[in-house]
């Protein structure tokens, strides 16, 4: 409706990977644990996109760095400071995960609209882990990078 706003837009990006992975009575468990590989890596990955969308822009070496919450006064900051380095690999990584995600939330949608079409989630298991994997070297490069940093 004009001039309102989602029930859903009050609702934290974490809130809704925690429901994905919800554990459902419909839900065959190897589809679940697909489910479960795709909320890890879209943790990892929100982390990474909230830092470069509402990050400031810093040029450090050969590579742009997005700090998030940096406090660059001495100010408190409710949240912690957050890094995302950009390079050409770790955006790849970045796209790839997330279009992966994408298939996942696609597929599980399928899954509770038509029962037989769990098996098409299951069978992308390997792409989600490696998802789940490049998500996680995202978060891990970044709290390198920091450790060096600081």
């Amino acid at each position: 409706m004009a001039g309102t706003r989602p029930w859903t837009d009050k609702t934290p990006i974490g809130q809704w990977l925690d429901e994905l992975a919800a554990e459902r009575q419909h839900v065959p468990a190897d589809c679940l644990h697909v489910l479960r590989y795709a909320m890890n890596a879209g943790k990892d990955l929100a982390d990474y996109r909230h830092a470069i969308v509402h990050g400031w822009m810093f040029a450090t070496g050969d590579m742009p760095t997005f700090i998030r919450n940096p406090g660059l006064f001495g100010e408190k900051r409710h949240r912690p400071t957050h890094d995302a380095h950009v390079s050409e690999n770790l955006l790849d990584m970045a796209v790839d995960s997330a279009w992966t995600l994408c298939q996942v939330v696609s597929l599980a949608k399928a899954g509770c609209d038509d029962p037989t079409t769990w098996p098409e989630l299951a069978a992308i298991g390997s792409k989600v882990r490696r998802a789940m994997s490049q998500a996680g070297e995202l978060r891990h490069l970044t709290e390198l990078m920091n450790h060096e940093k600081y």
